[in-house]
């Protein structure tokens, strides 16, 4: 029995072969079939995708042809996700009716021999429903990009002509804008100065502090606010006379309470693509996309699960093979294996990122940056299913002769927990307050019973003022455009990298975020246009297209993505026609345009500004009856320039003819010829 086996990774082919010599493994190399670029590739009523061959993808598709005409199975082992279900389709629509039935789709989330075994025992048929769902994503984002774009760049064209072409997208233009809110707070952020008070105590040695609790405490030792929710107390308030009077009046503090309790401190849970690309950023200090290129790569060896996933959920048989080992290196294991759910809107019941073989401590890796992130996750993948780590905490409570109230607090490692597990890491650099965010660090107090007078050596009156919010990094925008379900984890190394090219932000060395006057502009130009740019809107199509994919939005795809297009349209319509306020001109005018973005190769003509905003814009797609054509005519777009009759010059369609104004690049009028 000859067997093909279809994978999307040249990498992962070769990894594949070692394990199964038998198979004809053949890589479609990612997507071989897509939307052309130099049309739009969807309209109306149907709104169905038109299909062509990437370019360079032509031997890829006579290469499965080929292949297939000499096997009796085909199994279809794309990647586990949308992407890869839409891919196996496109071989599937590629092979035709010819090579039906010997056509099955497999998947899993580990490259390893025994993993594909199960998977071709639990072989199935493409689920169309995610196919379609994969398809809404894609027809809308390009409808996005290709109905929008023209609209904004011909905006920013009426006042500053060396403009270059602009692009806008459904989630980028969120991320954008996201950016630009956060750097306008920083930038109107008004300080307000607080007070507060500290008294630095002395016994048996151990130097401690205690903090004036401005606001009161209630019978946990946590601050009151005014509304009665519980909070941690900075101990600050903006009357300063009144800070400066309790300063003055404490020259003795007597402690009124000592409570102490045990606190478990939980492990980290299970990576995702986000909090992986998180971890990555804050710890390695790499940018989304190097995480999600350095994840590719150890997927493709075998060394970790698929790493495009928003399931923390570990299999059981993982779970236990990371139990056994912890028990072997003497770790606290807990009686029950940890389960973490999952949360509402996990895609397609992923298992989380995490390593393939948790005995392989140091695997063979030549490149050291790949061995940091292998070892990370290996890391992490350990804690996860380690014991709490035990804490015992301990909040004293004084009083000074007024009954002013101050709380000390102290900390003592009672149980390493999962804690133990950094003897084993690799890299002495690894910290575990650093994988797990940071926890508090809280000094050692000495041993104080209720009633003692404490002795205060001295007291400071603290002035501070309230700091404006960070800017966004790689990291905090991920976990922000996560916590809102704007995009998926797994496109969110293309959308920054996409608003970085475009001279929308720019990235400093340590992988902050800051918008530039033309990101700003951009985001002045769209927001409050264009439905796409709300968050809740955004996110509300992302559940509609978990709903499609789960056959549980009863009208399916296309009244989704008609209603989106139609919005889209509408709101294009508008903005073409607004008069935009002289503040915002004046801020254009004042744009430095970027330097046009050179294209890849002499191939890529119809890529070039000229051609994708000429086929942009869907409502001015439909064509015209080349016989009833006067050449000469007034633009019915600009109103100056004339109409004639011209061939594209490069693209699948050379040569093909469409109606185009004398005033391009500035008036981007455009109408097929039938």
């Amino acid at each position: 029995m000859s067997i093909l086996f279809v994978v999307e990774s040249p990498n992962k082919a070769k990894s594949i072969r070692n394990y199964f010599p038998d198979f004809k493994v053949v890589a479609t190399v990612g997507h071989f079939r897509d939307l052309p670029v130099d049309r739009i590739g969807a309209e109306p009523p149907k709104h169905e995708p038109e299909y062509v061959t990437m370019e360079g993808k032509a031997d890829v598709e006579k290469n499965l042809r080929a292949a297939a005409n000499k096997a009796s199975v085909i199994y279809l082992a794309t990647d586990p996700d949308r992407e890869g279900e839409a891919i196996a389709a496109h071989v599937a629509n590629l092979l035709g009716q010819k090579h039906k039935a010997k056509i099955h789709r497999v998947t899993y989330v580990e490259v390893n021999k025994k993993s594909i075994e199960h998977a071709i025992k639990q072989k199935r048929q493409i689920d169309w429903a995610l196919v379609r769902a994969q398809e809404a994503r894609r027809v809308i984002d390009r409808y996005v990009g290709y109905i929008v774009s023209p609209v904004l760049t011909n905006k920013f064209k009426e006042h500053v002509s060396a403009i270059h072409f602009l692009s806008a997208g459904r989630v980028q233009t969120i991320a954008l804008k996201l950016i630009v809110e956060r750097q306008r707070t920083i930038k109107n952020f008004k300080p307000v100065e607080h007070y507060g008070v500290t008294a630095h105590c002395l016994k048996d040695g151990v130097d401690y502090k205690a903090q004036w609790a401005a606001t009161g405490i209630n019978d946990d030792g946590c601050a009151s606010t005014e509304d009665g929710e519980k909070k941690q107390g900075s101990g600050l308030v903006t009357d300063r006379a009144l800070a400066e009077a309790v300063n003055a009046r404490t020259d003795t503090l007597t402690v009124f309470q000592v409570q102490k309790k045990a606190v478990a401190i939980a492990p980290p849970k299970p990576l995702t693509t986000s909090s992986f690309v998180r971890l990555m950023s804050g710890k390695l200090r790499l940018t989304t996309k190097a995480s999600m290129d350095a994840a590719q790569k150890l997927f493709e060896q075998g060394l970790i699960t698929y790493h495009r996933t928003d399931s923390p959920v570990m299999s059981k048989d993982a779970q236990e093979a990371v139990r056994a080992f912890a028990r072997q290196q003497g770790l606290p294991v807990p009686e029950a294996a940890r389960t973490v759910k999952a949360k509402q809107g996990s895609q397609e019941g992923h298992e989380c990122l995490r390593v393939t073989d948790i005995a392989n401590t140091r695997p063979e890796l030549v490149d050291q940056s790949l061995m940091k992130v292998y070892q990370l996750v290996w890391l992490t993948t350990l804690q996860s299913q380690l014991a709490n780590a035990i804490d015992d905490r301990t909040t004293v409570i004084l009083k000074n002769g007024t009954e002013d109230v101050f709380i000390a607090k102290g900390s003592v490692q009672k149980e390493l927990g999962w804690r133990a597990s950094l003897k084993l890491s690799k890299d002495d650099s690894i910290e575990s307050e650093k994988i797990r965010g940071g926890e508090e660090k809280i000094a050692k107090l000495p041993m104080l019973a209720e009633g003692e007078a404490a002795i205060v050596e001295s007291t400071t009156l603290e002035i501070k003022h309230t700091k404006p919010p960070s800017v966004f990094s790689e990291k905090t925008l991920v976990e922000k455009l996560d916590k809102l379900n704007i995009g998926r984890p797994a496109t969110y190394a293309q959308i920054i990298e996409r608003i970085n090219e475009q001279g929308y932000i720019e990235r400093d060395t340590k992988l902050n975020l800051t918008s530039t006057a033309l990101g700003e502009c951009v985001i002045d130009v769209l927001d409050g246009q264009y439905s796409f740019l709300n968050y809740e809107y955004t996110a509300e199509l992302e559940s509609l297209f978990d709903q499609i994919a789960d056959r549980k939005h009863e009208m399916s795809y296309l009244p989704v993505v008609d209603a989106v297009y139609s919005s889209l349209e509408f709101d294009s319509s508008t903005l073409e026609a607004l008069a935009l306020p002289t503040v915002i001109c004046e801020k254009m005018r004042q744009v430095k345009p970027k330097a046009k973005p050179k294209s890849k190769s002499k191939k890529s003509g119809a890529k070039k500004m000229g051609t994708v905003v000429a086929f942009s814009s869907a409502k001015k797609n439909s064509g015209m009856d080349k016989s009833s054509f006067v050449a000469g005519t007034q633009c019915t777009t600009c109103r100056s320039g004339t109409l004639s009759i011209k061939a594209l010059k490069g693209g699948d369609i050379i040569g093909k003819e469409f109606v185009g104004c004398s005033a391009f690049p500035t008036c981007k009028h455009f109408q097929w010829v039938n």
